[in-house]
């Protein structure tokens, strides 16, 4: 691998190291001088008891890892990541480029971020963020998600710790560019950027390796979620295009980007949003909002808001599971009876019905017109959730099931973060581009942008419909398919039989004794 001899040996040889056995690296390192001591600390220790994937244990049994586990995992391909592409800026570009920043601070702080990045988690994660925090009027918008929170617990409770680590092993600014990586907005330094690049915001950041990776392997999914994460970042070179940075991909690498698109799409249809996970998830968070209102969690939100981080940091999976627990066994009403089911039944409330549709970028520009719609619109999206349980229903009345019965849930997979494509961003759409590039000597040529739903990546709309389990009929399953299908047809103006017809017309004008002589087994 191509590295600068100062970024290889200055900043390793300043510390000492140990190391921690990973199903994923063989073993990952962290320095006793200041990671440890941020590893060791409240901050980092809660992650230990917050599971990373909410409840996808109940569905996969081996998804039981931690937030912890993930966290450390960052760290180290962060690490892996910054020194590469800094030793490429020295060789490349030279040490201005650098923006006077020094060589080893920037790698500190690209670790710790990727350390920290999601220490702003509370209990079950996103559903958290979903069931309390999103559209909570009583949330303070500076703490209205978990990298906002992290952000804000990294303020309050380490800066006075990372500032001295700066004065003891001569790591200036390194508080700084941490912060300006963990900041919810960008920073303007074109090296910083290029360093929260590799932690998020970008096509394949750290955290995103790490969690397919990792998640694949304790789900047992290993056939959606491998990745060939060091040929990614070993050939991955940075490029300035009329003084802006980019990230630019070896051409040769191109399959292997391809393969990691579709892992993350696979992990997402088949994984993150699999039918009984989505009604283990929908229950939880009905769960969340009535303890929120017998035990005033937002209250702790608010609380850090104001200075006192305290309250929400006790907010893990093991203090809520044992609140749950109790309620289930040992009080009556309507929490005791959800939490019962969550925990002991194993029975959500909502059971899937027919067939899934995906709506695919494949089928053209149109279906990506609206799959982008139906992304940034709400209500759009919820228009047409609305229209298909209506359809839906009207196909189910007269056998006993009300409108209030049916749950439509629209998923969307795409390439890259929503939270990163929102429009007004300022990456925006242009995080659809993949820049392509080569080196040659000690020249990095910018080759071509690849427009990536132009080149048929994954970006896909799906639609599910559930009933209550209780009303559930298996002779419910080829009514309701085709409903799905038929509206969402319909209202987006997607016409199926087209491809019917180009496949009908293609083999009525061929005679199948031509191609007799040319059968191979494949």
């Amino acid at each position: 691998m191509l590295r600068h001899k100062d970024v290889a040996a200055r900043y390793e040889h300043k510390f000492t190291w140990k190391e921690i056995s990973d199903p994923i690296y063989g073993y990952t390192y962290f320095n006793r001088e200041i990671e440890e001591k941020i590893i060791n600390s409240l901050i980092l220790q809660r992650l230990r008891y917050i599971l990373q994937l909410q409840t996808a244990h109940l569905v996969y049994p081996g998804a039981v890892h931690t937030r912890f586990q993930h966290a450390v995992g960052v760290m180290h391909l962060a690490g892996l990541m910054v020194e590469d592409i800094i030793s490429k800026i020295l060789i490349y570009y030279g040490k201005e480029y650098l923006e006077d920043y020094d060589p080893d601070s920037l790698i500190q702080a690209v670790r710790l971020a990727g350390l920290l990045h999601d220490a702003g988690h509370a209990c079950f994660g996103h559903a958290f963020e979903e069931a309390l925090l999103w559209g909570n009027n009583r949330v303070p918008i500076e703490v209205n998600n978990h990298e906002k929170i992290g952000y804000k617990i990294v303020q309050l409770l380490l800066e006075d710790k990372i500032r001295e680590f700066e004065d003891t092993y001569g790591l200036g600014h390194l508080y700084d560019i941490l912060m300006s990586i963990l900041d919810p907005d960008e920073p303007r330094d074109k090296i910083l950027l290029i360093m929260r690049w590799l932690i998020k915001d970008s096509l394949y950041p750290a955290d995103i390796l790490d969690f397919l990776r990792r998640d694949s392997y304790y789900t047992g999914t290993n056939e959606y979620g491998y990745i060939d994460y060091e040929r990614l970042y070993k050939n991955t070179y940075p490029y300035f295009e009329n003084n802006k940075p980019l990230l630019l991909l070896d051409r040769n690498t191109w399959g292997e980007f391809r393969a990691y698109l579709y892992a993350k799409a696979n992990m997402f249809e088949h994984v993150y949003y699999h039918s009984v996970n989505r009604a283990f998830d929908k229950l939880l968070k009905t769960i969340l909002r009535k303890l929120d209102e017998e035990l005033d969690l937002t209250g702790r939100v608010n609380d850090l808001a104001k200075g006192d981080p305290y309250g929400y940091l006790a907010l893990t999976d093991v203090k809520m599971y044992d609140v749950m627990l109790e309620k289930a066994l040992n009080t009556n009403g309507e929490l005791s009876k959800l939490t019962y089911r969550l925990l002991i039944e194993r029975k959500p409330e909502w059971k899937r019905v027919g067939r899934e549709y995906i709506l695919s970028s494949y089928q053209g520009s149109l279906a990506v017109k609206h799959i982008l719609k139906l992304v940034f619109d709400k209500e759009y999206r919820r228009r047409i959730a609305d229209k298909i349980r209506e359809e839906v229903y009207d196909s189910l009345k007269d056998k006993g099931v009300d409108e209030s019965d049916i749950w439509i849930d629209v998923l969307d997979i795409s390439p890259v973060p929503r939270s990163i494509l929102m429009p007004g961003k300022s990456g925006g759409a242009n995080l659809l581009t993949l820049h392509i590039g080569k080196k040659k000597d000690k020249q990095i040529i910018k080759d071509r942008d690849v427009f990536l739903v132009e080149e048929g990546i994954p970006l896909m709309i799906i639609f599910r419909a559930y009933i209550r389990r209780g009303l559930h009929r298996l002779e419910y399953e080829s009514i309701v398919t085709e409903k799905i299908r038929q509206t969402v047809n319909s209202e987006l103006g997607i016409n199926i039989d087209e491809y019917k017809k180009i496949i009908k017309e293609i083999y009525s004008e061929l005679s199948p004794e031509k191609y007799e002589e040319e059968k191979i087994t494949v």
